[in-house]
């Protein structure tokens, strides 16, 4: 579908671990849908693919396979099924793959171990995957999350302010999988910790940019990962998977709720504007410029599965689970952006 004439697409990617494999997915099919990407903000595993849509070295979605391809886990065949695709995030020798290296401190004394992995293998690969310079002049601004651990606060890392590798690295430090990333004086962990989804410096992103270049139109595509409903869990594994559905799935309707409110206020606005005088005093008050300068998203394209057994969990690393996300999470954005 080739891009309308003065449409502008942001592109909001969330954290999920395994289950960004569908958001790679997704991000294929909004690059082979002609639209061109005015800015895309990511989180943990969504940051990683964010840098690659802006600065890849080469194609995109080549890059993008080779994200995943490293990131698969071979299946234990003597452990119970669900059991054997849940162990990425476990130290054991089924996660030895290139991206994966054990930190020697949790098997020397795992009590005082503060992360399974080492997160320099990432680093490395980042470096080989995406070109920052590149990134940093693209057209196309990046913004990944992160969590400062002293204070608690989020911090969003612009393309527009310089993005380093160690600002991507930051934004999937979850822990206690990997390490803190230090960047200055401070140390991050995931952004997730705070907000799975990076909505709101999408929407602040659109603002910025329609006060440079007034644009027609702007679409936000957000790609959901995680389902409202499940069976009730079978085991603990079970349990510990669906407690991390549900952390992220609230926060992103949250979210969602607040974006729909705010857009109901500028369409208020719209008509408010229309019907007073220009010499009304109204037009000073300092509420009534403020709300003024906020620029109404045009239209939300929210992707999720429709088939959730499908999807699986975020700790399956499993060649079959990824590739499975990969096709799911191409169709499901095909349909959703052709409405």
């Amino acid at each position: 579908m080739p891009r309308a004439e003065g449409l502008h697409t942001a592109l909001v990617l969330q954290g999920g671990a395994a289950l960004g494999a569908y958001e790679a997915g997704v991000i294929k099919a909004v690059l082979a849908s002609g639209r061109h990407l005015d800015i895309v903000t990511g989180c943990s595993i969504g940051a990683l693919m964010a840098a690659i849509v802006a600065g890849s070295r080469g194609d995109p979605a080549d890059v993008l396979d080779d994200l995943w391809r490293r990131l698969v886990v071979p299946v234990n065949p003597f452990l119970p099924g669900l059991f054997a695709r849940s162990l990425a995030l476990l130290p054991t020798p089924l996660a030895s793959g290139s991206l994966y290296r054990i930190n020697p401190s949790y098997f020397a004394m795992p009590a005082l171990a503060t992360h399974l992995y080492e997160s320099e293998p990432i680093a490395a690969a980042l470096e080989e995957w995406v070109d920052f310079e590149r990134l940093n002049a693209s057209p196309i601004e990046t913004i990944v999350t992160a969590v400062e651990i002293r204070s608690g606060k989020l911090a969003e890392f612009s393309s527009r302010r310089g993005l380093k590798p160690q600002h991507v690295v930051a934004s999937v430090s979850l822990p206690p999988v990997f390490p803190a990333t230090p960047i200055d004086v401070a140390w991050y962990w995931d952004g997730g910790l705070i907000s799975n989804t990076p909505l709101r410096p999408a929407i602040n992103a659109i603002e910025a940019h329609n006060a440079l270049a007034h644009a027609r139109e702007w679409e936000l595509v957000v790609v959901d990962l995680f389902t409202p409903q499940a069976d009730p869990p079978k085991d603990m594994t079970d349990v510990m998977q669906r407690l991390f559905e549900l952390v992220f799935f609230g926060k992103f309707q949250h979210d969602l709720k607040l974006y729909q409110w705010m857009n109901s206020q500028l369409d208020l606005m719209i008509e408010i504007d229309r019907a007073l005088p220009k010499s009304s005093p109204v037009r000073k008050h300092p509420a009534y410029v403020k709300l003024a300068r906020h620029r109404r998203v045009d239209k939300l394209t929210v992707i999720r599965t429709e088939r959730p057994d499908l999807l699986g969990g975020p700790a399956d690393f499993s060649a079959e689970a990824i590739e499975q996300r990969l096709k799911l999470g191409y169709e499901d954005a095909q349909r959703a952006l052709q409405r």
